[in-house]
C-alpha cells in the first residue's frame, strides 16, 4: 500500500478505534471489533447466497447480479480489514439498502464515463478523416441500361 494512503488509513482507524475504547472500554472495543468482523462476514455470505437463489429464480437481472456480488466482496474485504472505519464502510455496501445506493450511483458514473470515452474517440477518429470520399467517380451504368443488355445476351457473347 502507498504511503499516502497507509498512513491516513492507520490515522483514520486509530482515532476510531480511540474513541470506541473510549466509550466503551479497551476489551469491550476489541470484542467489538471481532464480532463486527465475524458478523460482517457472515452478512456477506447470506446476502450472496439471497442474491444467487434470486438470480436463480430469474427474480434479478444477471447484471444487476453481478453489481450486487462486487459490492458485497468489496464490502466482505472492508470488513475484514482492521479497524471500525473500515467495517463501517464495508458493512454499508453489504447491506442491501445501501448497497442498491452505491450500485446505483457507480452505474451513473460509469455510464458517464464511458460516453465520455466514446465521444472522444469519435471526435478523435474524426480529425483523421478529413476529407468525404462517395467513390470513384467513374461512368454510371443506369438500370436500363444493364436491363436491356442482359434482354439481349447470348450464350455465344460469353465465348
Amino acid at each position: 500500500m502507498p504511503l499516502f494512503l497507509a498512513l491516513p488509513y492507520i490515522l483514520v482507524e486509530a482515532l476510531t478505534f480511540w474513541a470506541v475504547a473510549h466509550l466503551l472500554g479497551v476489551g469491550w472495543a476489541l470484542l467489538a471489533l471481532i464480532l463486527v468482523f465475524f458478523g460482517g462476514l457472515f452478512l456477506a455470505t447470506f446476502e450472496m447466497r439471497a442474491i444467487a437463489r434470486s438470480a436463480a429464480g430469474g427474480r434479478i437481472r444477471p447484471g444487476e447480479a453481478m453489481g450486487n456480488y462486487g459490492l458485497i466482496a468489496a464490502g466482505a474485504v472492508l470488513v475484514a480489514l482492521p479497524g471500525f472505519a473500515t467495517a463501517i464502510a464495508g458493512l454499508l455496501l453489504i447491506l442491501p439498502p445501501t448497497r442498491a445506493l452505491v450500485r446505483r450511483s457507480l452505474a451513473r458514473k460509469l455510464r458517464t464515463r464511458i460516453e465520455e470515452a466514446g465521444m472522444r474517440g469519435f471526435q478523435r477518429a474524426s480529425a483523421y478523416r478529413q476529407r468525404t470520399s462517395y467513390g470513384s467517380f467513374a461512368e454510371v451504368i443506369d438500370e436500363d441500361e444493364v436491363q436491356q443488355w442482359s434482354r439481349n445476351i447470348k450464350p455465344e457473347d460469353f465465348k
